[in-house]
């Protein structure tokens, strides 16, 4: 045994040597250049070290979108940019007065000096609520990465402020301010941000470049935030129903589309738009097409908030946002006041963004109506006297239609107020009879004979509502350019209306306006024998007149006008009515003597026929 053992102990040494020299590899023993040194900082010319470069694998954070690069890929990461202290400043130009934040790099309100609300405080199209969801424009937001969209709005930015006077620096269009935002955390996120303001016009251009260790960051940029312009103008009792704030609207196929802010429950992408935004009653914020850069059109992202904190009043908001191209974005886009001139001179139908009506016949009458203020008034001066005439005009317009219709109206309600005696006789031989389906047509029928023998329609009537109907699309068109046209807003008229978009604030004119309204019905329905008729149409200016309490003072001054208008109409139809029914002119004295002679025999061939008929309905 103890031999045995020798034996297989010689032979392990033995494999074991034979593999040393035959199989394992040697030992590498490092050159000295291979060594390496300790890393020193570098010293700045100003005597302070330097922040040493650190080499670091590119790992993306979570909600990243990049992939993980190989292990042996190293990118640099950029030398920390960061302000000591946060900082709010203002840059102006004539059109815009704008405050920024370098935390954050964000506007804070955006204002429009040639605007301006109650107590000539000039209109912001950022809203006053939008801190409550802490969300502003030239905010840079990373979707599925709240954490880092949490830091980017914490950041304190360096930024710098230039004036700028050759139209091809930076893509601007012309002189102006840019405001320029850069920040790093030192760890690989860099993100450079302006926005240009140009010194006239309303057109501005938001710059970004984010990246993450130099490569491009799938990111958006926020245009517009929750859009506002007339919150305040005047106390919460006297706001107008018309008003909206924060609502998205964009142009996609040739149509208009709108969305209330409430009506979100999660991000929208529209699609491939041609323009997109966010709209208050007279202002908007919307990213344009830029046709100079050929970018094509603007990648709009909607986002619903969620209000930080509690809150005593219940808000929504939305944001338009921009997304990132390979982490850049450059886009023209236009803040400022909805007027129809600038908008169709900037072409891409951006005069759509006026709310005149979805409706495209009602659209279209507003639209032109609108146009023809507008010329008058450059003539005029005074947008109160301007509706006064086109009121006129539209009078003049349907005045061949109100004068058949109306004429028609007097004529037959003269021929129903002569035949009404022999109605109500046939109605009271019916009403001895029993009641049944069967009497009641009899009777119907026995009407309507007498109705026919006489020659009157009684439908005719109904033509005079037709004026009427006939002006309701003008009148709806009127409240609507009055409603929506930040050409009429803050128009003066005389003395007490200082707004014709605003409702008057003594009720003068609306009082006006239904008293006139009232005797234009009396004149109307002198000649209506059905009493109640006559008391349906009297009601019918008095519920009006309260309707039109609140309405805008411009609107209430074209129905007063036309109502003015419509009284001297009626005199003119009803002496015109009068005459036609009343004896006719003197012929020749040949032609009297025929004309007597036939209605002599016609007046009796008519008697001999009613003798049996009034005996029958004598003796009931």
């Amino acid at each position: 045994m103890e031999k045995r053992a020798l034996l297989a102990i010689a032979l392990s040494v033995a494999v074991m040597a034979v593999w040393q020299v035959w199989f394992a590899p040697p030992v590498p023993v490092p050159p000295d250049s291979q060594v390496p040194a300790a890393s020193t900082p570098s010293i700045d010319p100003a005597g302070e070290a330097a922040p040493s470069r650190v080499e670091t694998a590119d790992v993306p954070a979570a909600g990243s979108s990049e992939g993980i690069p190989a292990e042996s890929e190293e990118v640099a990461s950029a030398e920390r940019v960061e302000a000591s202290a946060e900082e709010e400043f203002r840059t102006r130009t004539e059109n815009h007065d704008l405050r920024l934040s370098n935390k954050g790099g964000r506007i804070l309100w955006w204002r429009l000096p040639a605007y301006t609300k109650n107590e000539d405080i000039p209109v912001d199209v950022i809203p006053a609520y939008a801190t409550r969801f802490d969300a502003f424009p030239l905010q840079v937001e990373v979707p599925g990465d709240p954490e880092l969209t949490r830091r980017l709005a914490e950041a304190l930015h360096v930024h710098r402020v230039e004036e700028v006077r050759d139209p091809e620096v930076g893509g601007a269009a012309g002189p102006g301010q840019r405001v320029s935002f850069s920040w790093s955390d030192g760890q690989g996120i860099e993100v450079e941000k302006s926005v240009w303001v140009p010194e006239r016009g309303y057109i501005t251009r938001f710059q970004v470049h984010v990246t993450r260790h130099g490569r491009p960051l799938d990111a958006t940029l926020v245009v517009a935030s929750g859009l506002g312009g007339d919150e305040g103008n005047g106390d919460q009792s006297t706001r107008q129903i018309w008003n909206v704030e924060g609502r998205a609207v964009w142009l996609v196929g040739g149509g208009i589309e709108r969305t209330k802010a409430s009506d979100f429950e999660g991000p929208v992408l529209p699609g491939p738009v041609e323009w997109a935004g966010l709209e208050s009653t007279y202002f908007a914020a919307i990213a344009l097409p830029d046709d100079a850069s050929r970018s094509g059109a603007p990648r709009v992202v909607y986002e619903p908030r969620q209000a930080t904190g509690v809150t005593d009043e219940e808000h929504h908001l939305v944001t338009a946002s921009i997304r990132l191209a390979d982490g850049r974005a450059d886009q023209r886009v236009f803040v400022g006041p909805k007027d129809y001139g600038m908008l169709a001179s900037l072409g891409h139908e951006l005069d759509l963004v006026i709310d005149f009506s979805s409706f495209p016949l009602i659209h279209a009458i507003t639209k032109y109506l609108f146009l023809g203020l507008v010329w008058i008034n450059s003539y005029v001066g005074n947008y109160g006297w301007s509706i006064i005439i086109m009121t006129f005009l539209v009078r003049f317009a349907f005045f061949p239609i109100t004068y058949r219709s109306m004429i028609t109206m007097r004529k037959t309600s003269k021929k129903m107020a002569k035949v009404q005696p022999k109605v109500k006789s046939i109605q009271e031989r019916y009403r001895k009879l029993k009641k049944s389906v069967e009497t009641q047509q009899k009777m119907n029928q026995e009407i309507m004979a007498l109705y026919k023998k006489e020659g009157v329609n009684p439908m005719a009537s109904v033509g005079g509502c037709l004026p009427l109907l006939l002006q309701m699309p003008i009148f709806i068109a009127f409240y609507n350019l009055l409603s929506v046209t930040i050409e009429v807003r803050q128009a003066p008229f005389i003395g007490w209306i200082e707004d014709l978009s605003q409702r008057d604030p003594y009720y003068i004119t609306p009082i006006l306006m239904g008293a006139s309204w009232i005797l234009q019905q009396a004149m109307t329905s002198s000649a209506i024998p059905d009493p109640m008729q006559r008391r349906m149409m009297m009601i019918m200016p008095v519920i009006f007149t309260f309707m039109m309490m609140n309405m805008p003072s411009g609107l209430v001054l074209y129905w007063l006008t036309s109502n003015i208008l419509g009284m001297a109409q009626q005199q003119l139809i009803n002496r015109k009515a009068d005459a036609q029914t009343a004896t006719p002119a003197r012929a020749p004295e040949g032609e009297r003597k025929a004309r007597r002679a036939e209605e002599a025999a016609g007046s009796a061939a008519v008697e001999a026929g009613k003798e049996p008929e009034t005996r029958r309905a004598d003796n009931g």
